[in-house]
């Protein structure tokens, strides 16, 4: 599946609108003259300049469908795959926060192992140990908190 430059260049300009107008809610910073909400611009502005270059270049340029279908989106359940890939990622965003990290990221690690036909018990193992490590790195290394939901803390 190809995206034309049109396209691509609209969600882009689209997404940097989102991103700046919604970083101008971030609170300043006592003692400095710049706040949050200059990072965020700042990438704001960078994704709305190639969005316009790219959909600058999508009407000078040939025209094409807005989107094409290539050859991997003819082999079967490839655009399964990539739904449920994107379904996976709202799911994270909607449930991490009120069920957990530790439960939804095994849930959604184990959903696209079996997608990838990989056998139930390196699923089991796979899904779970691979949520503990990037659980166990994030806490305690990086020192990021992530959602616990209805998860207790974890040891580490």
């Amino acid at each position: 599946m190809r995206f034309s430059d049109r396209m691509l260049g609209g969600v882009l300009i689209a997404f940097a609108l989102a991103v700046g107008i919604y970083s101008q809610t971030f609170p300043d910073i006592p003692g400095q003259q710049y706040g949050a909400a200059a990072f965020p611009t700042a990438i704001a502005v960078a994704l709305g300049g190639c969005g316009l270059i790219l959909f600058a270049r999508g009407l000078l340029g040939p025209r094409e469908p807005l989107i094409t279908l290539t050859e991997w989106t003819r082999v079967p359940g490839a655009l399964l795959a990539a739904l449920v890939t994107i379904l996976a990622v709202v799911a994270y965003i909607l449930l991490a926060r009120p069920v957990g990290f530790v439960p939804v990221m095994a849930a959604i690690l184990a959903v696209l192992l079996v997608l990838l036909r990989v056998p139930w018990w390196q699923t089991a193992i796979f899904a779970v140990g691979t949520t503990l490590v990037i659980d166990f790195v994030f806490r305690s290394v990086l020192l990021v908190p992530l959602p616990l939901g209805i998860m207790p803390r974890l040891p580490w």
